[in-house]
């Protein structure tokens, strides 16, 4: 990378070789051209080439891994406008030598005549040349960039630039130097060409391929610099709308435009936060409460509806767990919470709690659901199909029993301060809990409600048994409860 700086700042060199042929060829100068050019060559290279090697010196010692990007952050991006800086001064201290010192450009004429016109080439020139190198060098730093940024992906943050600046900068070089020259060389040269040996239209010439040669080629610079980031942020835009959400984009200018390129990447990051904040959430609370959740702001309003409450406990896990280590009795736990919450999230149930062994499950809340007894009678059943079959890996087979009830519940966050947890309450969560328990009595495996039985509706393709009306503990009233198949 150093190398191809060297070379574009040798551009300096090679401008001034053009502009001193054209020169000397217009004016059929040949003679001056011989001595003059390799001198002013060598020394604009020899200069140039060392200033150059010292302003690329930090720059040099990241890409070596000498320092990290910290300590490199600032010269990269002043990079172009200390270039320029430099080769407007190194342009200006050479053209001042040959004009003053050794007067090349016409010898032997009048100072008070040849000063205002080699004080305004200077002006001009060096204003150009900084202008060139600026868009130049910084056509390589975006280059740079782009070059840390694929091989260890990291951004160099923008340092505010202004694009007003460097559109400013760009008028300059293509509009108000060649009419400067223009105009001057009409009311101001013609005496100082005559001096020279040179016509006013050989002074025209002069300018004209000049302007149209480095204005030509300026522009090609100022385009590139001002495109190529849209452009990459375009695509950076397209990729992240198909679904690559860890794309970035590289920093590439220190204006608005790398400002822009900079919130793109910040506003990605959040996104991913945000996403890894919900997904993470989710494994901690309900998916949809977590949603629900998120989409509201943390605020979260409390529900009294009609819900189905399904309430599932292993037996015997007390004793499975007396054989097991600590270890084993997490991995039976989750082998089993896999299978159960598969066969759950398949018909929209919502595990609202984890209690131990036991999982607290709701229907209808807090994600609507028009069939939500049909859906937890559905789920009680396959869940005991896939237990019948499943073979667990330290256990071998598992039975648990399932107390399914309809009723109304309040469904809510309650805690205190900055501790919340979402869960439902009311008699239907502890009837759907009592349920469970009977099924000791009757040797089975599912037990629902009457209200269950009544909110599925007949032809809903289930079988039903009653088993009388039983007392409930912490309940007044007897309740109707019934075992379940499927009908046929």
């Amino acid at each position: 990378m150093q190398t191809r700086y060297l070379v574009r700042m040798l551009g300096i060199a090679v401008f001034h070789m053009f502009a001193f042929v054209t020169f000397m060829t217009i004016a059929g100068q040949f003679e001056n051209l011989i001595i003059a050019l390799p001198m002013n060559l060598t020394v604009l290279v020899i200069l140039n080439l060392a200033g150059a090697w010292v302003i690329f010196r930090p720059v040099q010692r990241y890409l070596r891994g000498d320092v990290d990007l910290t300590g490199a952050h600032r010269r990269i991006n002043g990079l172009a406008l200390i270039s320029a800086a430099w080769a407007a001064l190194l342009v200006g201290v050479l053209l001042v030598i040959a004009f003053f010192v050794l007067g090349a450009a016409c010898p032997g004429c009048d100072a008070a005549v040849t000063t205002p016109f080699y004080l305004s080439m200077i002006v001009l020139f060096c204003t150009f040349v900084g202008i060139f190198i600026f868009f130049l060098i910084n056509d390589y730093a975006a280059i740079l960039k782009i070059t840390i940024f694929e091989a260890s992906g990291e951004i160099l943050s923008p340092t505010g630039a202004r694009l007003r600046s460097k559109a400013i900068a760009a008028f300059v070089a293509v509009g108000v130097i060649p009419v400067s020259l223009a105009i001057l060389e009409i009311f101001a040269f013609p005496e100082v060409r005559q001096l020279q040996g040179v016509t006013t239209a050989e002074g025209f010439l002069f300018d004209f391929i000049l302007i149209v040669v480095m204005a030509g080629t300026t522009f090609f610079f100022i385009q590139r610099g001002m495109a190529r980031p849209v452009e990459m942020l375009h695509r950076a835009m397209k990729r992240h709308a198909e679904g690559h959400l860890d794309v970035k984009t590289p920093v590439i200018t220190n204006d608005e435009i790398g400002g822009l390129a900079a919130g793109f990447n910040d506003m990605l990051d959040q996104v991913r936060e945000r996403d890894f904040i919900k997904e993470t959430f989710g494994r901690y609370v309900p998916r949809s409460v977590a949603d629900a959740i998120l989409q509201n702001q943390g605020e979260f309003e409390p529900q009294n509806k009609l819900a189905t409450i399904l309430y599932t406990d292993i037996e015997g896990f007390t004793a499975i767990s007396e054989t097991l280590n600590p270890a084993q009795i997490v991995d039976l736990l989750n082998e089993y919470f896999e299978l159960v919450i598969g066969v759950i999230d398949a018909h929209g149930g919502i595990v609202n709690q984890f209690q131990g062994d036991a999982l607290l499950v709701t229907f209808n809340v807090p994600v609507e659901h028009p069939d939500h007894a049909r859906a937890a009678i559905a789920t009680a059943l396959e869940i005991q199909a896939a237990l019948a079959v499943h073979e667990f890996k330290s256990v071998g087979k598992m039975n648990t029993r399932i107390g399914v009830n309809t009723g109304h519940v309040f469904a809510g966050s309650v805690g205190a301060g900055n501790r919340l947890n979402y869960t439902v309450h009311g008699d239907a969560v502890n009837i759907a809990a009592r349920l469970e328990q009977l099924n000791k009595k009757f040797e089975t495996r599912i037990m629902i409600s009457e209200e269950t039985k009544t909110e599925a509706g007949a032809g809903a393709g289930f079988e039903f048994t009653a088993m009388g009306a039983m007392p409930i503990r912490g309940k007044t009233q007897e309740v109707t409860v019934y075992g379940v198949t499927y009908s046929g």
